[in-house]
């Protein structure tokens, strides 16, 4: 049978101004092979892109899976796209591809598949369905329960093995009714999706989700300096945070996870990223009751989050008057309204405790409003205390929570949102720029968001906004969720907030996106008549404000934006 050659196509000279959609594109699902279309474009956009990322064998591999028969194309995209390295040849059967042997020889051939992998115990159990574990378990003499679940027949298999280390699978299960094959080159393949994705939590249905139309992207222009990684060794580093990771998740101890942390780096981002992870293990390790680890990790992190756990841990453990100055100095740098909170709240014990003079964190007095209204079992109290305050054919109410203004925000700096600055914007599956939530967003594109902020006194932001609105729902956006969004609301917005009071609001939200995207208040009321609104936090029996909720509501009542706490007790429902 002579099959058609799917073959790597020439790479073209890129054209600075085209977007990344226009180069890449998932495939339609009209055509039986359209993951390997993908996966071709995924590889050429690797090798035309990243080759200097690349050794020279890994660029030969990648070349050479793009050049044998279809069928042993189509086989080898599948295996890459299932999860593992290790499959069963009876698992390995699709319509297109006839001759099973003739493709795995063929993949062999080109170093992609091992036909004969050595395998310890474990993996041969991995494989094997439930039944199969009780024939080899009888084999090997040892009886079994009906009630026995798989993990435990693969746990008993393990401590019965008649020889240690690896071999075959025929060596340790001659009468196999299957073989075992294993993908090879699994670190590159995760090598090529962190290098497309910019990450390893994106996946290659990503480009079926495209296709099936569930998401939708914005279009963003390409250059040369968008790549997620400049040099191999930032790969290296991802990669070395990501396996600490794993290893943490799979309950490696902190203290020794902490051996395989990399080095500070001096690119921003993966530092930042390394950080977290020094804060997930102190955080780990202070769970554990290891906490001289904890206090140490904390201590030299500077991350806001470690600054403040580190202050709760040494204020039960470490001198207080040591301790009061190390916040003083932690308060002068860290801008972030909540862990500024927190910190002055130790502060405040402290300075109670060595009887210290320092003036107490005030608090603003929030408006309240005292309801009693009655609501089903299965009936958020929020959506009750809204059909309870829109009574009137004039009131118009919304649940809007953490949407409305984050959604209003986004559809006013759109093109800053979207500029193709360096390591923003690498791949057309991106719904926001990767650096979306780093401390640096707003200074990397200062003079773009003043200059559409700019517009709220002008009032040309309606028309920005509305216009926006209109083109581009339905793109995936981190800060936009459409359905929450509908035209009236947007219309009722414009119309209704003094655009002094969305400006306060932006900027608040700009300051740290991470943390003020949430706690804004749930409802949102329109006077149509008096021509005003309000915004209103509901809370039901039993609860409270949190604390991003309250720095939230203090900062909206500063700039004379009208909020109010719903106190809201449940009456029976007749």
């Amino acid at each position: 049978m002579k099959h058609a050659s799917l073959t790597a196509q020439t790479p073209q000279e890129l054209n600075p101004d085209e977007s990344i959609s226009d180069r890449i594109s998932a495939a339609p699902l009209s055509d039986p092979l359209y993951y390997l279309r993908n996966l071709h474009a995924v590889f050429n956009w690797v090798l035309e892109h990243h080759t200097d990322l690349l050794t020279k064998a890994e660029q030969r591999l990648l070349a050479a899976a793009m050049t044998p028969p279809a069928p042993a194309q189509a086989l080898l995209a599948r295996m890459i796209m299932r999860k593992g390295e290790l499959f069963r040849s009876d698992k390995l059967i699709y319509v297109e591809v006839p001759e099973l042997d003739s493709a795995l020889a063929d993949l062999q051939g080109i170093d992609w598949v091992d036909t004969e992998p050595a395998l310890g115990l474990n993996q041969v159990a991995s494989l094997c369905r439930r039944q199969e574990l009780v024939a080899l378990l009888q084999q090997q003499g040892r009886s079994t329960s009906p009630s026995q679940r798989k993990d435990q027949l693969a746990a008993q298999l393990e401590g019965c093995a008649p020889r240690q280390g690896e071999g075959p699978l025929q060596a340790w299960w001659p009468k196999a009714p299957f073989r075992a094959i294993r993908l090879q080159h699994s670190e590159l393949i995760e090598r090529v999706q962190l290098m497309f994705f910019g990450n390893l939590s994106q996946q290659w249905s990503e480009f079926v989700l495209t296709e099936l139309g569930h998401q939708h992207y914005e279009s963003v222009p390409f250059t040369p300096e968008s790549r997620a990684f400049d040099h191999r060794r930032d790969i290296d580093t991802y990669l070395a945070i990501h396996r600490c990771r794993q290893r943490l998740d799979e309950g490696d101890a902190p203290s020794v996870v902490y051996d395989f942390v990399p080095q500070a780096d001096d690119n921003p981002w993966l530092e930042q990223r390394r950080q977290r992870l020094l804060f997930n293990l102190a955080h780990s390790a202070e769970r554990q009751g290891d906490i001289p680890f904890a206090i140490t990790r904390y201590r030299e992190n500077p991350l806001p989050d470690a600054q403040v756990r580190y202050c709760r841990l040494a204020e039960k453990h470490l001198d207080s008057a040591a301790l009061i100055n190390h916040i003083n100095s932690t308060l002068s740098h860290i801008h972030q309204a909540l862990p500024q909170l927190h910190l002055g709240r130790v502060r405040c014990r402290l300075a109670r405790k060595l009887k210290l003079d320092i003036e107490p964190q005030s608090k603003t007095e929030v408006p309240q409003l005292l309801l009693s209204i009655p609501y089903r079992d299965d009936e958020r109290v929020e959506l009750a205390t809204l059909r309870h305050l829109s009574n009137e054919e004039h009131l118009c109410g919304f649940y809007s929570e953490n949407t409305l203004f984050t959604g209003l925000l986004a559809l006013l700096i759109w093109p800053a949102l979207y500029a193709p600055l360096p390591g923003a914007f690498f791949h057309p599956f991106q719904a926001g720029p990767a650096d979306l939530f780093r401390p640096d967003f707003v200074e990397r594109r200062q003079s773009m968001i003043d200059e559409l902020l700019g517009t709220l006194e002008s009032g040309e932001y309606r028309d920005r906004i509305r216009r926006c609105w209109q083109q581009k729902f339905g793109l995936s956006c981190p800060l936009v969720f459409w359905p929450a969004l509908p035209e009236e609301l947007l219309d009722l917005a414009l119309a209704l907030i003094p655009s002094q009071h969305l400006g306060a609001i932006f900027r608040h939200l700009l300051n740290d996106l991470r943390q003020h995207r949430s706690g804004m208040p749930d409802l949102i009321l329109f006077d149509t008549q008096a021509g005003n609104y309000r915004l209103i936090e509901v809370k039901g029996p039993g609860d409270r404000l949190q604390d991003n909720q309250r720095l939230t509501i203090e900062t909206l009542l500063e700039a004379g934006i009208p909020v109010q706490l719903a106190n809201v007790d449940r009456l029976a429902t007749p």
